[in-house]
């Protein structure tokens, strides 16, 4: 269907914009200019909850398209809310493509090249290109994570694990090939490592990592938990692996695989199954003498 009224807004889209010294384009900011390609049938504007898959081509005005940037991405649209994509987002539909003049400088790159190393201009005019292709709401996508979520769990797990890693990942290093990261910090009081026989004690805090709740915590006992290290059955895999890379004194943050927390069957009404989990552990004490 297309979209209703479609005379009447170009109208007044050419009303409310002024002249622009660039052919075809029309002025709708300080040193921005805009021009419509194609109208398509979407009649809903971008929400910042909402992510968009566009196709951008970006050169010199005048000059090839694509000669700078070219990509076709999915974004949140909270992050492209910024100086030169603001005229865009108040005026683009599903179905849309537009061409937009503005100065290199008020583009938003790092939201656009995702910290890439792609050689951007920091001054002159940049022609940017954007067709919307897509607009993916919240409930869309939240019916998108349930059916992955149902028909691919292990995927879905090593995706949400990724995720973290890349929104939160500053410092952690990998465990191997594994599906495990962590990081480190503190002074050690002791710099042997621990043994098996060894009794330790330890500090932690589990979080679910899709939303941060707590749900493991020996403060909630008010007692750090005591075992003998390299007995079965004494904690998850990933805590002695935890136990294993830390030193006494030292605490670190650990994201564990399911395969290395609660696996398969997850925790009634706290953790769902094939769920990565956050640990963070302290080795309040290393006892040697029974080893």
């Amino acid at each position: 269907m297309i979209r209703p009224a479609i005379l009447l807004f170009w109208t007044l889209a050419l009303v409310a914009c002024s002249s622009s010294p660039y052919e075809g384009f029309k002025r709708v900011g300080e040193d921005m200019h805009l021009r419509y390609h194609v109208l398509g049938d979407g009649d809903r504007l971008p929400h910042d909850s909402d992510r968009v898959r566009v196709r951008i081509r970006a050169g010199r005005p005048g000059g090839d398209a694509g000669e700078l940037f070219s990509t076709e991405e999915t974004y949140e649209v909270r992050a492209l809310r910024n100086g030169a994509f603001l005229p865009i987002l108040a005026r683009i539909h599903e179905g849309d493509s537009m061409s937009l003049i503005a100065p290199a400088r008020t583009w938003p790159w790092t939201a656009l090249t995702d910290g890439e190393g792609v050689h951007v201009p920091d001054t002159g005019m940049v022609q940017m290109e954007i067709s919307l292709l897509a607009i993916r709401t919240t409930s869309m996508l939240h019916a998108e994570e349930e059916r992955t979520r149902r028909n691919d769990p292990m995927g879905f797990e090593s995706k949400l694990l990724q995720a973290y890693v890349a929104s939160n990942g500053i410092g952690y290093e990998r465990w191997g090939t594994s599906g495990m990261y962590y990081r480190i910090s503190g002074e050690m009081s002791d710099t042997s490592k621990v043994r098996l026989g060894d009794q330790v004690t330890i500090a932690y805090k589990g979080r679910r990592i899709e939303d941060g709740v707590l749900f493991d915590d020996t403060d909630r006992n008010g007692v750090e938990f005591t075992f003998r290290f390299g007995e079965k059955d004494q904690v998850i895999q990933g805590l002695e692996v935890a136990v294993h890379l830390l030193r006494e004194g030292q605490q670190g943050t650990f994201l564990f695989p399911s395969e290395m927390a609660f696996g398969s069957k997850g925790v009634p009404s706290l953790l769902d199954p094939y769920m990565p989990v956050e640990y963070t552990v302290r080795l309040v004490k290393v006892d040697r003498t029974g080893s």
